[in-house]
């Protein structure tokens, strides 16, 4: 299931077109170490002040992209990759060598290198920060799985990546903003199981053409054409007096059921929300139990899609 392309539904246009890279200089921060964050630091990972070019833009891109979510999240760390570390420099290296070499490839045209997120768990960045990338087959963040790639956000649709995101000790989420050499791309339609590309033409994959929101980058690519930029580490404050179950109401019902079709509208149509909302009203005259309004909205959104949603909310 694609995002709905509508004014309400999608998220709100940047005034960049590519989110510039701040200078070194602009993230220096000498604040004492965050116990939470010390798996970023000694990797070679620094935290970016508030006040610098490079928080402010990659906040405000990451914002933009939770669409109405947009006031209920909160920013809490933004790291940024100074390629410090043993492995940190040649990595960074090497995506610049590849990404010549696929200007060279188009005859000195574009290499088609955009910014994605990745949505991600905290001890999947430990791995990432140490070995690199190499999970490979993780459903897009509605529950669709787009070949055995890595799955990665369209700049403009983190939310998408929040949904594979998992929540830390800390109550903490995590995504990646990352730099990916696309070249040539192919569509690869939901459930595929591509593992590379279909002809020596392409070079990754979309999942559509026109307005592509996913990016499938396949193994052998994964630690030669994705460069990591920055992680962001925030909280939804809205969630935190929210029931973990999904068999009993919440204890914020109408706080709850907001949020639900606020992520529920940027996947689904305007037909299929108005259900759901009817659902609602039904709960709330007390017409329906809680758990009949749980498969109800299954019934509308689809089992993948409501369990991702569901588990982020747990």
């Amino acid at each position: 299931m694609e995002p709905v392309n509508n004014e309400e539904q999608v998220t709100v246009d940047i005034n960049y077109a590519e989110i510039p890279e701040a200078a070194d200089d602009d993230s220096v921060n000498n604040e004492p170490i965050d116990a939470r964050f010390q798996i970023f630091t000694d990797n070679g990972m620094m935290k970016s002040e508030e006040s610098t070019n490079n928080y402010n833009v990659v906040k405000d891109s990451f914002l933009s992209g939770m669409g109405t979510l947009a006031e209920e999240t909160r920013v809490v760390a933004i790291h940024k990759n100074m390629s410090s570390n043993v492995t940190g420099e040649p990595r960074l290296s090497s995506f610049k060598i590849f990404s010549e070499a696929m200007t060279r490839k188009f005859s000195g045209g574009d290499a088609n290198v955009k910014y994605a997120w990745y949505g991600v768990a905290k001890d999947e960045i430990r791995e990432i920060l140490c070995h690199g990338f190499c999970r490979i087959g993780k459903a897009a963040g509605n529950g669709e799985k787009y070949g055995n790639g890595l799955h990665l956000s369209n700049s403009k649709f983190s939310m998408d990546s929040v949904l594979s995101s998992e929540m830390d000790e800390n109550g903490l989420r995590h995504v990646l903003l990352c730099r990916v050499i696309l070249g040539n791309v192919e569509t690869v339609p939901a459930g595929s199981n591509q593992f590379y590309p279909s002809v020596k033409d392409y070079d990754s994959g979309v999942d559509n053409l026109a307005l592509p929101s996913r990016y499938i980058v396949w193994s052998c690519y994964m630690n030669s054409h994705i460069y990591f930029t920055d992680i962001v580490s925030f909280k939804f404050p809205c969630y935190e007096e929210a029931s973990t179950s999904t068999s009993a109401p919440p204890s914020s019902p109408t706080l709850r059921i907001s949020t639900i079709v606020k992520i529920f509208s940027m996947y689904l149509d305007p037909l299929k929300i108005a259900l759901i909302y009817g659902f609602h009203n039904d709960l709330q005259a007390q017409r329906i139990p809680w758990n009949e309004f749980l498969q109800k909205v299954m019934g509308v959104s689809g089992v993948k899609l409501f369990n991702t949603v569901f588990k982020l909310l747990g």
